[in-house]
């Protein structure tokens, strides 16, 4: 019983605004068609809650070590990793792009991302989103 009320307190805790996560410095582009641009609008989150655990440039990568994928790069993210292979980032689909799935916590395979939070909020994946459904435009050096 004091686990289970445990438990709650924490998803109660967790869940509040005031853990709202603070991994970007972008907002969401105001115009909905507007084009969204990996290098400017993406990669500085990715760059605030990804790369200690899935950078290949960092020193220590969990992240990558167990599940393969790299974020280092546009063209290792492309790759994809040992579960999602090439579905990462599915171009003008973003409802079978692994990326998605994996920060909304709604892909089958593994834990939602980032794995040890805060997790990104709503308008962020809304920007990841509407880049994958842009055509997830960008050069693989980004």
């Amino acid at each position: 019983m004091k686990r289970l009320l445990a438990g709650a307190l924490l998803g109660f805790f967790v869940g509040c605004s005031a853990f709202e996560p603070d991994v970007g410095d972008r907002s969401p582009p105001i115009d909905a068609g507007a084009p969204v641009v990996f290098s400017r609008d993406i990669r500085p989150m990715m760059n605030k809650s990804c790369k200690f655990c899935h950078y290949s440039t960092q020193a220590s990568h969990i992240g990558l070590d167990g599940s393969g994928l790299d974020l280092a790069t546009l063209g290792s993210l492309r790759r994809g990793g040992n579960d999602t292979h090439q579905n990462i980032v599915v171009p003008y689909a973003p409802e079978g792009s692994a990326l998605v799935l994996k920060l909304e916590g709604t892909f089958s395979e593994g834990v939602r991302m980032p794995k040890y939070g805060p997790y990104w909020t709503d308008d962020q994946i809304a920007v990841v989103a509407t880049w994958i459904a842009q055509g997830a435009q960008g050069d693989d050096s980004e």
